[in-house]
Formats: structure tokens, C-alpha cells, sequence
């Protein structure tokens, strides 16, 4: 059985692969990681897991490409690997009422989650930080940076239904070339 303190170092998984100077990840609900990827209007697909895609990694790339895949039963993660995530695409790619969360840390510097729910961006609930809180997620890791991601990383698993740790890296899914223009930036 997975110790507690072992299922909240979930942000040492992305530092053990040298990511921790560029994370940027969304979870829609969405039943299906194949139609989000028609929904989010990219270019170009290769199968691969999140550990192959790690060739195309240029986190201040100005291509935009990103891996998605099933999170969990009704979740789909999209994992920027280069460029940034057209976020303003959160509002369209959930199923009609769902949710979609957005997580960005760069440069050590990490921004608090961005939350959408039924297409309308919101607050995310208060509640949502309860589990994490009350089970001391925020306690876990090296660095204040390690704590902070794997007290939001934590929240993000209770919603999802799946906690990062090496199967998330090797579940398939399909690299894609979001072309410039296919979403508005900023």
C-alpha cells in the first residue's frame, strides 16, 4: 500500500525527469482524450506516452505542442511539451458543463490553478483545497516549490481521479501540433 507522504511527492516525478523549470498541464472532463484532441484544432498527431514525447520538450518554444491522453474515466490531461497552452481553449474543450483545470509553474515561479466550469471561468471552490489541506499535501517535498505543486497536484488528483506517478508518464496518448492562430493567446 502507497504511504501518504509517497502519493503527495507527486512533483518529484517531473523533477527526476528535469521538468521542474517548466510545468504547464490541464485536465478537462471530457470521455474521450481522441475527440478533445479534434476539439482542440491541431495540426498534426504521433502516438506516443508522455516519456517519448519528451524529445519534442522546449518549454519557451514558440510551437505550440501538447500530449494528451485519459487522465482517468472521464478526465482527459493535456501536458504542454512545448510553447505554451493556448488556455482561452478551456472554455470550449469540456464536455457541454464540464470542468477544466489549468496548472502553470515556470522558473520556480508557480501560478495559482485557473478553473472553468461550464465554460465560464470561475473561482475554483473552496472545498476543492479541503482534502489536500486537512490530509497536510502541502507538507510534502524538498523544496517550498515541491510543496506548493504537490498541494495543488494533490487537489487536482481527489477531482480527477488519478495521481501523478511513473504510469502516468507511460500511458499512451498522442503528441500535437496546435497551428499558430488556432486559438487566441492571452
Amino acid at each position: 500500500m502507497m504511504t501518504s507522504r509517497k502519493k503527495f511527492d507527486q512533483w518529484s516525478y517531473f523533477e527526476g525527469r528535469g521538468l521542474e523549470d517548466g510545468f504547464e498541464c490541464s485536465w478537462v472532463e471530457a470521455p474521450d482524450y481522441r475527440a478533445l484532441v479534434t476539439a482542440l484544432r491541431v495540426e498534426e498527431t504521433l502516438a506516443c506516452d508522455l516519456n517519448q514525447a519528451w524529445r519534442w520538450y522546449l518549454p519557451y518554444s514558440d510551437e505550440h505542442v501538447v500530449w494528451v491522453a485519459e487522465q482517468s474515466p472521464g478526465w482527459v490531461k493535456l501536458f504542454t511539451v512545448s510553447g505554451l497552452f493556448p488556455w482561452r481553449a478551456l472554455e470550449s474543450l469540456p464536455q457541454p458543463g464540464g470542468r477544466a483545470y489549468h496548472l502553470l509553474c515556470f522558473a520556480g515561479e508557480v501560478s495559482e490553478p485557473v478553473y472553468v466550469n461550464g465554460g465560464e471561468w470561475e473561482d475554483i471552490p473552496e472545498d476543492h483545497w479541503d482534502r489536500p489541506r486537512q490530509e497536510g499535501a502541502g507538507l510534502v517535498g524538498s523544496s517550498d516549490l515541491a510543496q506548493e505543486m504537490n498541494f495543488y497536484l494533490a487537489a487536482l488528483a481527489y477531482t480527477t481521479g488519478r495521481f501523478v506517478d511513473d504510469t502516468w508518464f507511460t500511458t499512451p496518448g498522442l503528441l500535437c501540433r496546435i497551428p499558430e492562430g488556432a486559438w487566441p493567446r492571452g
